[in-house]
């Protein structure tokens, strides 16, 4: 009887390798909102307009790099994502005399990774 009840226990549930992976942590958004699939226009449209515009617009200080519109932003993904992840205090660091928090640099990069969705 009790062989029987320690087969029944080692057969069924525990630790088949045929279970699906779990899935990683999702970002956090500003607020403390959870963002799992972040698209421009709902997370990315305001970091980028609170934080970036205010130079790189056509009357800025930074004209030739324009970022505000969605497209404009999606070309320059790979430098932005340079550029926000360097250490405070580099001279390259964006946006300039500052630093993003650490909750928008994930999202960003969650919405790069997860190919650019506009919408």
């Amino acid at each position: 009887m009790a062989l029987l009840a320690i087969t029944i226990m080692s057969c069924s549930g525990g630790g088949g390798d045929d279970s699906p992976a779990p899935e990683p942590p999702p970002t956090t958004g500003g607020g403390g909102t959870t963002v799992t699939a972040p698209t421009y226009t709902a997370n990315i449209k305001s970091i980028i307009d609170g934080n970036c515009v205010t130079c790189h617009n056509p009357s800025g200080e930074n004209p030739n790099v324009l970022l505000q519109t969605y497209a404009q932003v999606s070309a320059k993904a790979a430098d932005i994502k340079i550029r926000i992840e360097k250490p405070a205090g580099d001279p390259l660091v964006m946006p300039k005399g500052g630093k993003l928090s650490q909750a928008n640099i994930d999202l960003i990069n969650k919405w790069i990774t997860n190919g650019m969705p506009e919408k």
